[in-house]
Formats: C-alpha cells, structure tokens, sequence
C-alpha cells in the first residue's frame, strides 16, 4: 500500500508523524508540499527523513480576493494553484490519497483518487467555531468535494461535531487523535533543567515570589495577548507577587511593550530562539493561553508534556481533550475579564504539582506515534 500525503505547508511538529508512517508502510510513504510555504529547517529534515520520498515544489500561484492583514479564518478567499501538482502525483502513482482540508491543493489529490479510483483520506482541523463566519458558498463547495472521502483524519470532538452537523458527513469514517505536538525533545530539555538554574533565570528577569505564568504565541489580535494583559493588570491588584512572562513577535509587540512594561509583573520578551524556550517552560507554574480562535493550539500540548498545569481558551479547538476543568488545568473565555481573572486565582488553590502529572498523562494519548498509528490505520482500512 503506497500513501501519498499533499500538504503544502506544515512545521516541524509533523516530521516525526511522517517518519512514523513511513516506518508503519514499510518505506511506501511519501509526501509533496511546497517550497515557498515551508521554512528550511523544516524542508531540510524532509528530505532527512523522507529522501526521496519527499516532492517539494515550487512556483505556486495565488489569487486573494478580501484582506489578509487578518490571520482570522475566513477573512479573505485565497485561490492556490501549483503548476505540475497533478502530474507529480500521477508519477507516484498512490494507492491512499490524503489531502489537506478541502481546498488549496486538495483538489488535485480528489481529482487523482476520483480518475483512477484510489483511496481517499483527508487531514481535516476546522471547528465550527472557527467557520462561524464562512459564507453558505464555502459550505456547499466542501459537502461537493467532499463527497468521495473514505476517511477523515482528525484532530477532535470539536472537528468530528462539526462534520456531521455542520458539513452532514454523518456516515463518513472518522478517526480522532491525528493531530500531535512534537514535545519529546521539549520535555527532556525541561526534565534536565535543575533548581539552580531556574533561579538564576528568575533574578535574570527579575520575577517575584508569586506564581508565574507563561504566554508562548504570536502577538497577534487572533491570540488574545491584549484580553490577556488588560485581565492581568487587574489580577496583580489581588496577587501583586505574580509574574507573566510572555513569548512571542507580531504586530502588537510593540504596541504591548508600550502600555504594560511599565508593569514590573510584566515581562514581554519578544522572540526568543527555539532551543533556549525550554528554560521558560520550565520555570513557569501554569501555561495560558487566551487565542480567540485556534483549530488546535499546539502550545498547549507542549506545556503539558513538560508536566504544566495549563489555562486554555474555550476558543482553542483542542481544549476538549486537553484540558480537564480541576484536574490538569482549566478552560475559560478570554472575551470575558471575569472568566480570566477567575482562572488565574482559581492556580493559587490548586494542587500544581498533581495538575502538572495529569497534564503529561493526558498528552501522552496526543504523541506523533500514536497520531501515525491511528492514521496508518484509517489508511489500511479503507485500501482494505
């Protein structure tokens, strides 16, 4: 059974699921992607892995019809088109498609597996939450295109609901648990980190003697810093020994630096390098994160392997599974001040400790091998 994943951008989170699928298939799994979507890093331990396997091409069109100041889904139609898709998929000559979603390049994969009838899986994220602006238009497309998918291959509840409510794929297989976050490295880092060296990175930053929650994201309205940091500067009014530690660049970065550095609990760093962001999650008590809107906020499983406590948006597509209200953390709505400022006091009578050994316990159901177990089995199945 030869698979074929078409995915034009993705980080480095999913090489270890491709690399375990290519262990599972017995060397018959490859994958085409794009160039100009893909960092270096991420194309050089592609090709580490994968060899040949591995099709990156180049010189895709785009046509935007709206704005793509936005990082919201749905604020703008991009129509991509890759010149060569179809016939470097015909060259591989696939028995299991799977594609991402239902558009960008998606369509070439249906078309090969329609044509020539092969197996098709699709790698599907969306939420209805996440499409609670997408027009009727978009809707219909998706239940068309959709129509000969065998299998979908999905992050979660929130996904799976939203396809049989939202999109009526009722009878269409689905396999939760496909999604992952590549923690392992993270989480041994932070395992080596000791007692000396967290204090020295706090008289570093100068933090207090309170607890110290950890933001990592982009600074961006999508992520929710601004509910976050107008929230906080209330909170520090009833704990005024806690500190947050906030990780990230985007537009508002400065715009943030500007109102609460003033702030000494406060501590926005910017970006800080991959390898150094262990030293922070290992010395944070409770990871946050406010997103107004993610699939699947990889962050969030992160921090739970390094055995966190962790705040999650009720907005974050991945809380469902995560985090668990009282045991390893909490889930709150960061469009209202008093459900964060209720969640940022409810750490202070918590057992962190026990939370943060839930938190490793429950991601570890989330790891790369196990999403390319369930994947490589939702493949066999359908090839039968």
């Amino acid at each position: 059974m030869k698979i074929l994943w078409i995915s034009p951008w993705f980080g480095n989170y999913r090489i270890p699921v491709y690399e375990n699928l290519n262990k599972l298939s017995g060397g018959n799994f490859y994958i085409i992607c794009s160039q100009e979507n893909t960092s270096d890093l991420v194309r050089e331990k592609l090709k580490a892995t994968l060899g040949d396997h591995a099709v990156i091409m180049s010189g895709e069109k785009r046509t935007t019809m709206g704005s793509e100041e936005s990082d919201f889904a749905n604020s703008a139609l991009v129509i991509k088109r890759q010149p060569g898709l179809y016939k470097a998929v015909k060259d591989i000559k696939p028995d299991v498609v799977i594609t991402e979603g239902f558009g960008g390049w998606a369509p070439a994969g249906i078309r090969y597996a329609v044509l020539h009838r092969k197996k098709l899986c699709m790698f599907y994220e969306r939420t209805a939450y996440v499409e609670r602006n997408s027009p009727k238009w978009r809707s219909w497309y998706r239940r068309i295109v959709g129509t000969p998918v065998d299998h979908f291959l999905i992050n979660g509840t929130l996904t799976e609901e939203y396809l049989n409510e939202g999109l009526h794929f009722r009878k269409t297989p689905k396999v939760k648990g496909c999604m992952c976050a590549d923690s392992f490295g993270l989480s041994q880092a932070v395992a080596k980190v000791t007692a000396e060296d967290k204090q020295a990175l706090r008289d570093e930053l100068g933090l207090k003697d309170g607890l110290t929650y950890l933001f990592v994201g982009q600074m961006v309205e999508r992520k929710g810093i601004k509910e976050l940091l107008h929230a906080w500067s209330k909170h520090i009014e009833t704990y005024p020994n806690d500190n947050l530690v906030v990780i990230g660049k985007g537009i508002l970065l400065d715009i943030m630096k500007e109102l609460y550095d003033r702030l000494p609990s406060v501590h926005i760093l910017g970006a800080i390098n991959y390898d150094l962001l262990y030293r922070y999650y290992a010395l944070c008590d409770v990871f946050i994160m406010p997103t107004l809107e993610d699939n699947w906020c990889l962050v969030i499983p992160e921090a739970m392997a390094c055995g966190k406590p962790v705040a999650s948006s009720i907005y974050n597509g991945g809380h469902y599974e995560l985090v668990k209200d009282g045991v390893n953390g909490y889930n709150f709505d960061p469009l209202k001040e008093c459900s964060i400022l209720e969640t940022l006091e409810k750490f202070h009578h918590a057992d962190l400790e026990t939370m943060g050994k839930k938190s490793v316990e429950i991601e570890s159901d989330f790891t790369p091998d196990k999403a390319a177990h369930r994947i490589f089995e939702a493949c066999k199945k359908v090839f039968g």
